[in-house]
């Protein structure tokens, strides 16, 4: 079984942002909540996803380098959102 390899779930997240896209359009902000998750295998190497529910985006499980790891998950989510 050495070609899998299993991750806990070690956060789970719900982080609310913003979306400064929506501005210049409406006059108005829109806050998107993203369901933040990070896990860990035993070697400790950390994945991270993030699901927008209500508008269908997601950001699929990617390998976190970062020492802050919610803030490189945050900075991904951002991404995903209109600007």
């Amino acid at each position: 079984m050495e070609n899998i390899r299993e991750f806990s779930i070690k956060n789970h997240f719900l982080v609310e942002i913003d979306n400064k896209g929506d501005l210049a359009s409406t006059n108005k902000q829109s806050t998107w909540s993203w369901d933040i998750y990070i896990a860990v295998n035993e070697h400790e190497e950390y994945r991270g996803k993030a699901l927008a529910p209500g508008k269908g985006i997601e950001v699929p499980w990617i390998t976190l380098t970062s020492s802050d790891m919610l803030e490189e998950m945050i900075s991904h989510c951002e991404n995903c959102m209109p600007r």
